[in-house]
């Protein structure tokens, strides 16, 4: 909103050199600008200075209180002309003019350097969380070894006709299945410096939904999978790519709420040279505003004890050592769509 009239008359050699300083800055009292310099409209995006005059403060920064004034540097939220925000870091400092005292403030861009912090935190976070899931891995790792041990020996002493025969057959897959997990955990925040081999990523859909499709979770889900049998290999690491496709599925069934479907394919992009595998799902969908954060560590929508936020991280991370990327196409009550492209840098 602008104020029709100011009291404040700029004096004519102060705007002559203000118009010269090249860092964007403003003249104002503690509610109202009275000078802008052409850079500090191009950084919000106005298409002349003068568009600026007039203004309350509380327009382009937050927060800017009336009458509370704050001199010296601090960081605020800037508005553009757009209303797209923008973080910026402030210097106010107070001058007379005449017998008013009016305040000058120069600003700077930091969106980058928040950016930059952003990053770093989160990978700190990832370097403490791999070396914590390294840890639980190998704790759980030995009674797994020892639970399928125990049931394979008991399958030995049973014949295929005896109706317990089915239920160890699903103790064996269950603990195969929570050490792929392990493995998925151990192999977090690790160093991207591996040895590849091809993988068939048809076929590591087919094992892992092997894996879980007795699961409750998919008791009144319909399972599509669509397979092309014409993608080549991909040069990768085949545990790592088991846990991504396990993780997906798994997501995709526990957005679903009671009956629904879930729909797997794999295809081959020609012009990406890439493989791509899909998952989507007619669950409840993500909602906008949090749909940037569900690639966080430890960042989950789902009920406290119902999810550890780690599965999509976990995902993420094991996608861009591949070098490939993973996207989100999600409408709310319609449901979510995942897609993964890893490039195929050598055919098996």
């Amino acid at each position: 909103m602008k104020v029709e009239e100011s009291p404040f008359q700029i004096p004519a050699i102060l705007r002559e050199s203000w118009e010269q300083i090249r860092q964007p800055g403003i003249v104002h009292t503690e509610d109202v600008c009275l000078l802008a310099n052409d850079s500090f409209a191009a950084l919000l995006g106005y298409v002349r200075s003068d568009d600026l005059e007039g203004l309350q403060i509380g327009e382009f920064f937050s927060p800017w209180p009336a009458r509370e004034i704050r001199l010296g540097r601090r960081e605020v939220l800037g508005r553009k002309a757009d209303g797209s925000p923008v973080d910026l870091e402030i210097m106010t400092l107070p001058f007379y003019s005449g017998d008013e005292v009016l305040y000058q403030s120069l600003v700077r861009d930091i969106s980058e350097l928040r950016s930059w912090e952003d990053k770093l935190l989160q990978s700190e976070r990832l370097s403490a969380m791999g070396r914590l899931a390294g840890e639980i891995a190998h704790e759980i790792n030995n009674p797994l070894g020892g639970i399928l041990l125990y049931a394979n020996l008991l399958k030995e002493d049973m014949s295929d006709e005896q109706a317990a025969m089915s239920n160890v057959e699903k103790i064996v897959k269950l603990a195969t299945r929570c050490r792929i997990i392990a493995k998925g955990l151990l192999n977090f925040g690790k160093s991207s410096s591996r040895s590849y081999a091809p993988v068939d990523l048809n076929q590591v859909v087919a094992e892992m939904f092997s894996l879980i499709e007795d699961h409750n979770l998919f008791r009144e889900i319909k399972v599509k999978i669509d397979l092309d049998n014409e993608i080549p290999h991909l040069m990768g690491d085949k545990g790592q790519m088991e846990q991504v496709v396990l993780n997906l599925i798994i997501n995709g069934a526990e957005a679903i709420k009671g009956p629904g479907h879930l729909h797997v394919s794999t295809r081959y992009e020609q012009d990406t040279r890439s493989v791509v595998l899909a998952v989507q799902d007619t669950g409840v969908g993500i909602p906008a505003e949090i749909r940037h954060r569900i690639f966080e560590p430890f960042f989950t929508s789902k009920k406290p004890g119902k999810g550890t936020g780690l599965g999509l991280s976990i995902t993420h991370g094991i996608v861009q050592r591949h070098r490939g990327t993973i996207t989100i196409e999600s409408e709310m009550g319609v449901g979510t769509l995942f897609e993964v492209r890893l490039p195929v840098l050598a055919s098996g």
